[in-house]
């Protein structure tokens, strides 16, 4: 087995990818770890290249071994990772999510390890899609993909920033909010039995805004014991995710 050399400018373009900001300028982004890359290929995800510190086999693709010190230098974590891609973006459009009965909107998320988890949770419970609306942490941030845990692919997910994109391209569906205070509560098995929805969770900070809490006519609220104000978001999306696929 012998290492390649990857020049200095490759590097530094490579580290580039580490920041949102040429992420999106080059629609570009990084994959690390054996089981995501797997699963982006396996999901016809368009991979740029694959770079590793040990001879790798996988379907079809070409792999640049490398030596353990490049690794470092491009890796996004503070030890070397052992394999690591570079992969194009695949930018879902909102239009195509009508086909989808089961939906789940996040408004202003900002953490990313609640997000991989959140994706992560939609995927196992038959969430079908995820939107993302207005100013929510970048779904490419390496640790957004790293909490995943190589579920990163098997949810389809869009990106919004206006209100009329739900609903113009949702009209089919009937919009849930989650909030402590809204009235018109119904109970999960009740959103069980909807047969087109979108689930809304507010940011982790803030909640659900006025503007889309308005846009609901129907609210799930989660009763806790104990005087326990509030979950976390990811705790609370997974267990209603759990909870709504449970009551089919």
């Amino acid at each position: 087995m012998h290492s390649i050399n990857i020049s200095n400018n490759r590097i530094k373009e490579i580290v580039k990818l580490h920041t949102k900001k040429y992420r999106d300028e080059y629609n570009l982004y990084i994959l690390e770890g054996f089981k995501a890359i797997e699963e982006a290929i396996n999901t016809n995800q368009q991979i740029i290249e694959i770079y590793s510190i040990k001879d790798k086999k996988l379907k079809n693709k070409n792999i640049s071994v490398i030596d353990e010190d490049t690794m470092k230098k491009i890796s996004t974590t503070s030890s070397a990772c052992e394999i690591l891609a570079i992969a194009k973006k695949e930018n879902k459009n909102i239009s195509t999510f009508n086909k989808y009965n089961k939906l789940a909107l996040f408004e202003n998320i900002s953490d990313p390890g609640n997000l991989g988890t959140i994706i992560r949770s939609a995927s196992a419970f038959g969430i079908e899609g995820i939107i993302l609306f207005k100013d929510c942490v970048d779904l490419y941030s390496p640790k957004v993909i790293r909490s995943c845990a190589g579920n990163f692919f098997k949810t389809p997910i869009a990106e919004i920033k206006n209100i009329n994109e739900l609903k113009t391209n949702l009209k089919n569906h009937k919009f849930i909010s989650t909030s402590i205070s809204k009235k018109n509560n119904i109970s999960l098995k009740e959103c069980s039995k909807i047969n087109k929805f979108v689930i809304m969770f507010g940011s982790e900070a803030n909640g659900l805004s006025k503007e889309l809490t308005e846009l609901s006519d129907r609210n799930i609220k989660l009763e806790m014991k104990n005087n326990v104000e509030s979950l976390n978001l990811a705790v609370s999306a997974s267990i209603i995710f759990y909870e709504i696929n449970s009551e089919e």
